[in-house]
């Protein structure tokens, strides 16, 4: 079986059970911790991944693998919960097969969501970056390989999936909502363990603010998707399609960690916990704004 018909049983299961009068316009990926914003779906309907035909399920905590929709803040949207990651052992494909499948659905503008170590004194946990680019690092490519043929462009640029009308929209609710956010660039991990010493400085040296366990690969496989051919040659984004990659910093990683302790996954979990109500109120009026372009 292909990636592309795996993905269409997938995408025909959905259609059905969400029913003709539903149809999203933004999808948000909810990362470590972050998981609050399905109290606030409206309408709210779900199914579990493992009842979607060929849906890889995550096992890590925090997340919990369930598909939802429902309106936020007035918008329709598909809230995932959870995510699979590289380091539980699966194949790019399946890390990427949720951002995929979104767009498959017709979701042209996706929000993802993850928690991040700060590489940098320039951020502290619980502080929110909007990131404008990335460092792939040991990321393994998910358009490689002939089935991602059957899915998109071939060969494809990054730098036109991370919207920069979506950039300046967070910037905006940012100071509306008196959310503190910063722009940075985030750096591919794949984990399981967290960042040493050394990597930590080597990643903040090459440019990076954060460090990911999750995200670039969905980038790469969401550019692949969603970015088209211009006639006369060249590629391009449609305008108001594309990606905003929001980070929470929930640790410091060991470079500029001065706590004397090692980071944990419950450091993670409890600054997520603690950032719910500001992040839950800049990511609705997020989505508020991006549903009007």
């Amino acid at each position: 079986m292909t990636e592309k018909h795996r993905l269409t049983k997938a995408k025909e299961f959905l259609e059905k059970l969400m029913g003709d009068d539903f149809t999203p316009l933004i999808s948000v990926t909810l990362g470590s911790g972050l998981k609050y914003l399905v109290e606030l779906l409206e309408d709210a309907r779900s199914c579990q991944y493992s009842e979607i035909p060929g849906c890889p399920v995550p096992n890590v905590t925090g997340h919990e693998g369930v598909f939802w929709w429902g309106k936020l803040n007035g918008v329709p949207v598909i809230l995932l919960q959870g995510r699979k990651h590289l380091y539980e052992g699966c194949s790019v494909e399946d890390a990427v097969f949720l951002t995929r499948l979104v767009i498959m659905l017709d979701v042209k503008k996706l929000i993802l969501t993850h928690a991040t170590g700060a590489v940098t004194r320039n951020l502290i946990p619980g502080d929110i970056v909007s990131v404008w680019s990335q460092i792939a690092g040991n990321c393994p490519d998910p358009t490689a390989g002939q089935d991602a043929l059957e899915l998109g462009v071939e060969f494809t640029p990054i730098a036109p999936v991370f919207n920069k009308q979506f950039l300046q929209i967070a910037r905006e609710c940012a100071l509306q909502k008196g959310v503190a956010l910063h722009r940075g660039v985030s750096y591919f991990w794949s984990g399981r363990n967290f960042e040493d010493y050394a990597e930590g400085d080597a990643m903040a040296r090459l440019g990076a603010d954060v460090a990911t366990m999750s995200t670039v690969p969905e980038i790469k496989a969401a550019v692949q998707m969603l970015i088209q051919a211009k006639k006369g040659g060249g590629l391009e984004m449609k305008k108001g399609e594309g990606v905003l990659d929001l980070a929470l910093v929930t640790d410091m990683v060991e470079n500029v960690r001065d706590t004397g302790d090692a980071v944990s996954h419950d450091e993670v979990q409890d600054v997520g916990e603690r950032m719910k109500e500001p992040f839950c109120r800049l990511v609705m009026a997020i989505v508020k704004e991006m549903s009007k372009i």
